[in-house]
């Protein structure tokens, strides 16, 4: 007697019960590696929003603050009144220095700070928070400028936290911090 193979038309259930479990596990683990790395890329474009933000503030302010004579900080810390020495004709500075009599400001303002020139304002940075994401919650808020040392203002330091939205349950922060040296102050009469 012969014994004839017999040739499988289909599959069984379990066999495709099986092949479906498996794809839909594969499925299943390949969309979590894609939120995630979408949950990864947003926290970093937040991040790098942020951080380019603040840096860009910071170049503005310190390039205003660098060129200034006398520099006023505000109390809380929020604000600053500065001077610029006058200039002659071809761009040079008058020696001895004399202010130019134009009112300059940088403030804090409603999430942003923006420098103000004879009242026409230029916001410089967005999305600025009071809260320092190193400090402790429950402290006070930081201030953004802080005169240095001595009776005569001669540095000042510059410190902004900016915040991006980034992934969707919060925000990114940088924290950007940087010492200004005033070149302009002028000599002290003895």
């Amino acid at each position: 007697m012969k014994v004839r193979n017999r040739l499988r038309r289909g599959a069984t259930t379990l066999e495709v019960l099986t092949a479906a479990s498996i794809s839909t596990l594969v499925l299943f683990g390949a969309i979590l590696a894609f939120l995630s790395g979408m949950g990864s890329w947003a926290k970093g474009s937040g991040r790098i929003a942020s951080e380019t933000r603040s840096q860009s503030a910071i170049r503005a302010i310190s390039q205003q603050l660098r060129e200034a004579m006398s520099v006023t900080v505000d109390e809380d810390g929020l604000g600053l009144n500065y001077r610029f020495p006058k200039v002659d004709g071809d761009g040079n500075y008058i020696v001895p220095a004399e202010w130019d009599g134009i009112e300059r400001r940088i403030e804090y303002k409603s999430g942003a700070i923006q420098i103000i020139v004879e009242g026409n304002k230029h916001i410089v940075c967005t999305g600025v928070t009071l809260s320092d994401p190193l400090r402790d919650p429950n402290d006070d808020k930081y201030k953004i400028f802080t005169k240095g040392p001595g009776a005569i203002t001669r540095q000042v330091t510059v410190q902004i936290v900016s915040q991006h939205t980034g992934k969707m349950d919060g925000y990114e922060r940088a924290r950007i911090r940087e010492t200004i040296y005033l070149r302009n102050i002028p000599a002290i009469t003895r």
